[in-house]
């Protein structure tokens, strides 16, 4: 990979690292490679760069970071920054910028799942995961990182929540629960991972702990953003309530007084549930009317923000989440 932003910037020629120097040097080339082949205005850069009170000479400072990250790519093959009248365009393979990979080996990945490619998508997938090496853009100094650097990182959340939604319909939901659990302490707010959790302890027999769990995402959701559970999240809660529990297979035993019906007992306390939730949201409602006013609070979809759009060729190691 010839520029890395998955981690920290990093820049190689053929195995060879490229050294470039200086906190705004580096910010605006990652700037420029995060909009590679597209003009990036004079202003933006400004902004991104130098915040909201540049100095007097920033326009000057802009052509000579320009200047210098030139020089620095200077005899990388394909490579080149133009300048055009309102601002500046890297020229650059997207195949040899990480960022521009990962978001297509997440797309190969969506695709394939969508026509029934499990293993295929998996792969593309765990692919997509290998690029990262560390928090992305890790040292770059520069306003624009921070807000960057988060976005890529809910992208790699989508991507791994989503391969483990395949690995969930492969049936590996016990494995799953140990490794779920420890994500949604880390993302408490990335619903599609409560999803999961809820639907792994649910085919693992484990109904209560899947009910606690789904009520403390709803709290979680509520506190925090104001929303109610989106509808995948409520429909893993509803199956959970109306499916009977599993019943484990069990040795014959001496004749005594007649077994509980576990089928029917679960069945009754999936109602009563259900029954209790409806009438909880019931109240909720008219609380929130008769206080202030206020309408049910509108719910919540996907917490992920939609991923945009190779394997690691230069021994970086992976991030430590992806090689969990």
């Amino acid at each position: 990979m010839r520029f890395r932003l998955l981690g920290p910037l990093t820049i190689t020629d053929e195995g060879r690292r490229v050294r470039l120097d200086g906190n705004r040097p580096r910010a605006v080339l990652a700037l420029l490679l995060l909009n590679a082949n597209s003009l990036v205005p004079v202003d933006q850069i400004i902004d991104a760069v130098w915040g909201d009170r540049p100095p007097r000479t920033v326009r000057t400072q802009v052509q000579g970071q320009i200047s210098v990250i030139r020089r620095c790519l200077r005899g990388l093959p394909g490579v080149e920054v133009r300048t055009h009248s309102t601002g500046y365009l890297l020229r650059a393979d997207p195949g040899g910028i990480d960022v521009a990979v990962f978001r297509h080996l997440a797309r190969q990945g969506r695709a394939l799942a969508a026509t029934g490619r499990r293993d295929a998508a998996a792969e593309a997938y765990r692919s997509a995961l290998r690029l990262h090496i560390g928090p992305p853009l890790g040292d770059v100094d520069a306003p624009f990182a921070v807000t960057e650097a988060a976005r890529l990182a809910e992208e790699r959340i989508g991507v791994k929540s989503e391969l483990i939604g395949l690995d969930l319909a492969d049936g590996r939901h016990h494995e799953l629960i140990p490794k779920l659990t420890a994500m949604v302490e880390r993302h408490p707010l990335h619903e599609p991972l409560w999803r999961h959790l809820v639907v792994a302890l649910h085919r693992a027999g484990r109904r209560s702990e899947a009910v606690s769990c789904y009520r403390r995402a709803r709290m979680l959701l509520r506190d925090e953003l104001g929303l109610d559970p989106g509808p995948e999240l409520s429909l893993a809660y509803q199956a959970l309530l109306r499916a009977e529990p599993p019943v484990p297979a069990a040795p014959p035993v001496p004749a005594g007084p007649a077994p509980i019906d576990a089928g029917r007992a679960g069945a009754g306390l999936a109602e009563t549930l259900l029954r209790l939730d409806e009438i909880e949201r019931m109240l909720r409602d008219i609380r929130r009317h008769l206080i202030d006013g206020g309408e049910p609070a509108a719910r919540l979809g996907s917490a992920t923000t939609p991923p945009a759009d190779r394997l690691n060729s230069d021994g970086a190691a992976p991030h430590p989440e992806v090689a969990a």
